[in-house]
């Protein structure tokens, strides 16, 4: 594919949303346990916190396939759950049809955020997600959300003279315009990553990994309601990250062939993290980065963290993407976050396990200014927790953990 100005992209996932994203109502009975701080949706939030009871059932999705999405109120047992992927984990001699986490599988984020806030002073960072859009209004993100203050809300003009006109918010390179949030309830990919990320922690819903007030998040939306986009956009989105002040982009999404362009513009902004999804396969199996192609996650560059999908059994998903160019896994299956219109939502993917590994690169960058740039992606590396059926499937061989890569970084 010829790629350039009118290169097509899309997530690297199924063509449509609706296969791909977990939005399907699930009944289950799960054993509480001690939620952190106020938050009634922590106990559900495995990838924080697992301590072996969080499940999933095949026999009730069996009987219960409705679309469905919840709110803050949500009751202790309202689940999401994809039937078609689930059919990989059982074979038919399989009885219990059960999928049980294992206890400890998760990113040690408590100890972690622990050590996070108890340095005393903190250094602004902004994450810029490029992604389908934002709902800046979400209880749970308005608080994180970045601001550029030289520009005056929806006046139609450049205030700023920045080329871009009402971008107080961010940005929407798909259409031209400064609308960033999300066009539909379905329209939840860059909203349920930004929760993951900085989630408020205060009012009940979910937990994010760096939710702080010195970390925010830029919304640049690429991608229009059907999830497919330019790689022009992706690039023009880049330059106005690095023009307004982020040092980190999360990109959950990619092409399946090479495109020089954004080889170059993350080569020309070497001072900056691309923290990206190693992609999710085909037809819900995943394949080998060294033997198919998936950019920008394939770009071995020191400044290019490519991030995939574990499950909370301490396995890699089934549709996961693995192989040399992969760094480093994280949780991508079943992750509570954040959707559009205060709402809440479990879905999987790589697309969800590269926002983690964002966090994480914040929450460095904001307590400890001594580690350089091109440390951080060594640090993930070399700090995560094995996992014996990982081994082999990426650089690291495991799952981040966020207590000791801060605790490498406080040495620094």
């Amino acid at each position: 594919m010829q790629l350039g100005k009118n290169l097509f992209l899309r997530l690297p996932k199924m063509k449509k949303v609706s296969r791909f994203l977990l939005i399907f109502f699930v009944l289950l009975s799960l054993p509480d346990f001690t939620s952190f701080g106020s938050d009634n949706l922590f106990k559900y939030q495995w990838a924080l916190k697992n301590n072996g009871n969080f499940m999933v059932n095949k026999n009730i999705l069996e009987v219960s396939y409705k679309p469905v999405f919840f709110d803050a109120l949500v009751s202790d047992t309202m689940f999401f759950a994809d039937k078609n992927i689930m059919n990989f984990y059982y074979s038919a001699s399989d009885t219990s049809k059960i999928l049980a986490s294992h206890e400890g599988i998760d990113t040690k984020w408590e100890e972690g955020f622990n050590l996070f806030k108890s340095v005393p002073y903190g250094r602004d960072i902004v994450i810029a997600v490029i992604d389908t859009g934002i709902d800046i209004t979400h209880p749970d993100l308005k608080d994180s959300i970045w601001v550029n203050v030289d520009e005056i809300a929806n006046n139609g003009i450049d205030d700023d003279a920045n080329g871009y006109i009402d971008d107080v918010y961010g940005y929407n390179f798909n259409k031209g315009n400064a609308n960033v949030m999300p066009e539909s309830l379905l329209e939840v990919h860059g909203t349920h990553a930004a929760g993951i990320i900085s989630g408020s922690h205060v009012n009940g819903g979910v937990y994010g990994l760096a939710y702080d007030e010195h970390i925010k998040i830029m919304p640049l939306k690429v991608l229009d309601a059907n999830e497919n986009g330019y790689m022009a956009s992706v690039i023009d989105a880049i330059t106005y990250a690095k023009n307004n002040g982020a040092m980190i982009c999360n990109i959950s999404l990619g092409t399946y062939s090479y495109d020089a362009s954004i080889d170059e513009a993350i080569r020309d902004n070497s001072d900056m993290l691309f923290i990206v999804s190693a992609g999710n396969g085909m037809n819900f199996v995943g394949y080998s980065l060294d033997e198919r192609d998936v950019y920008p996650a394939k770009l071995n560059l020191d400044n290019v963290i490519s991030v995939s999908n574990i499950a909370f059994d301490g396995k890699r998903y089934v549709s996961a993407n693995y192989g040399s160019y992969v760094d480093v896994f994280a949780p991508g299956t079943y992750i509570l976050s954040t959707t559009p219109y205060g709402t809440y939502a479990y879905l999987t993917g790589t697309s969800m396990s590269a926002p983690f590994v964002s966090a994480l690169c914040a929450m460095i960058y904001s307590r400890f200014p001594n580690v350089p740039i091109s440390s951080y992606k060594n640090i993930i590396i070399n700090t995560s927790t094995p996992i014996e059926s990982l081994l082999g499937l990426s650089k690291s061989n495991g799952i981040i953990n966020v207590y000791e890569a801060l605790k490498i970084a406080s040495t620094f």
